[in-house]
């Protein structure tokens, strides 16, 4: 009897170890970008629980997410292990205007004398650098074009500046042989553009709408054998 019970609790350490490879054996996707991809992460998660593993870093109260802060912050973003799949953008926290003449980040107005927080040329500078370092990394990379701005009573983000901007990350991809996910028509095609978003807090929020069928596309095909059973959005 002594045997058998040995056995059994021997069978349960293998057979746990096989569990905890097997979840470790999941492809790995890291998605970058700001708030608004807190919702396309949650529900990825919960959908492809067992099958990928998707990971999406906060950053810390009152730090906007833009293509300087994306620098400053990847070591920590990446962390430890290897990514089979990494998501980014950085746009919007780009094209906010802010207090100028001042170290410390504080939103204002465009009416107020708000500047916008990153200059085109700075804009390309650095995405390039951010490419760069995340190439590096050897997972396979999607950018994620930046959403549609509309109106807003805020007043801090300029309408179609997004546009442009866009133009500039896709010549930069381009350069890099990165391919972009069109998250800008997708949201276009959800969203009115004449109406201002709820709360006065556009481009951050899509009328509850979910955003993250483009992202889902985007796992089924760069992930193929693991989601084999992925249904098309």
């Amino acid at each position: 009897m002594r045997s058998l019970g040995a056995i059994a609790v021997l069978l349960a350490f293998i057979l746990g170890g096989q569990l905890s490879a097997a979840e470790n054996a999941l492809p790995r996707v890291l998605i970058l970008g700001d708030q608004i991809y807190q919702q396309p992460a949650s529900e990825l998660h919960k959908e492809l629980k067992g099958k990928v593993e998707i990971h999406y870093p906060r950053v810390k109260p009152g730090v906007v997410w833009n293509s300087a802060t994306a620098l400053e912050l990847l070591d920590q973003q990446l962390g430890e292990g290897q990514w089979d799949l990494i998501h980014f953008n950085c746009g919007l926290g780009d094209l906010i205007h802010r207090l100028p003449g001042v170290k410390a980040f504080r939103v204002m107005p465009r009416h107020a004398g708000g500047i916008r927080t990153t200059a085109p040329e700075q804009y390309e500078k650095n995405l390039h650098a951010l490419v760069t370092r995340l190439k590096a990394t050897g997972a396979k990379l999607v950018w994620g074009s930046t959403t549609p701005i509309r109106h807003s009573s805020t007043n801090v983000f300029e309408k179609g500046t997004e546009i442009s901007y866009n133009a500039i990350a896709a010549k930069v991809m381009a350069k890099h042989g990165i391919p972009t996910n069109d998250m800008y028509t997708f949201v276009k095609g959800l969203i009115d553009m004449n109406k201002p978003a709820g709360h006065g807090a556009d481009p951050f929020f899509f009328d509850r709408k979910p955003i993250h069928p483009p992202l889902r596309e985007v796992l089924r095909k760069n992930l193929d054998v693991a989601l084999s059973n992925l249904s098309k959005p």
